[in-house]
Order: structure tokens, then sequence, then C-alpha cells
């Protein structure tokens, strides 16, 4: 399978699995969505001309990284101030 391909899919899988109430879960895709950027990285320096699939898929892996480990910091945020707060 091609690798730019590969992590187009993965990202969308981070995001997708971001919204998930698991944080362990999250933690899983915040890792795979880390593999799928290094997969991107390895597929535009192999050919030069997947250059769009390669930024559409180091994208996604970044918004999936970026959700799936806001969400847990979000979550502790609240559960602090929902406990502060009393």
């Amino acid at each position: 399978m091609r690798k730019d391909i590969v992590s187009i899919v993965i990202g969308a899988v981070a995001i997708a699995v971001s919204f998930c109430p698991f944080i362990l879960l999250q933690l899983v895709g915040a890792a795979g969505a880390v593999v799928g950027f290094r997969l991107a990285r390895q597929a535009r320096r192999e050919d030069y001309r997947l250059d769009l699939t390669c930024t559409i898929g180091t994208i996604a892996c970044v918004a999936g990284i970026v959700l799936c480990l806001l969400t847990p910091v979000v979550f502790m945020v609240g559960r602090i101030v929902l406990l502060l707060a009393g």
C-alpha cells in the first residue's frame, strides 16, 4: 500500500478516535497519528510527486495528534475545576 494514503487513513482514524470517551483509546490514537506522520514524511522523501497527498496526510495526522492529546487535558482540567468549585 502507498504510504501517503495510509497516512491519510491513519490521520482520519485518529481524528475520529479523539471523540471517543476513553482516554486510553485517545492515547493510542495519538500514537497512531505519530506513525502516520512519519509515513507521510517517508513517502514525501521517496517520491516528490506525492506532495499533495503527503501534505494531506501530514495535516490529518497533526490534527489527530492535537485532538487526541487535547481532549484528555481538557477533561482533567474540567474535573479539577469541578472539584474546586464543589
